[in-house]
């Protein structure tokens, strides 16, 4: 699968720490193509 920036996915946010909500939720992928292509870990932020 590629990712790309500002790609949404729907993200289950569970395990959490401190007060999160635990269930799925919308999430925008915020780092760049060039790092998402070549590692493993995205960053992303969700509402």
């Amino acid at each position: 699968m590629v990712v790309k920036q500002y790609d949404v996915f729907l993200v289950c946010l569970d395990p959490t720490i401190g007060h999160e909500i635990k269930k799925s939720r919308p999430c925008v992928v915020l780092s760049p193509d060039e790092m998402n292509k070549y590692i493993s870990t995205v960053v992303i932020g969700a509402n």
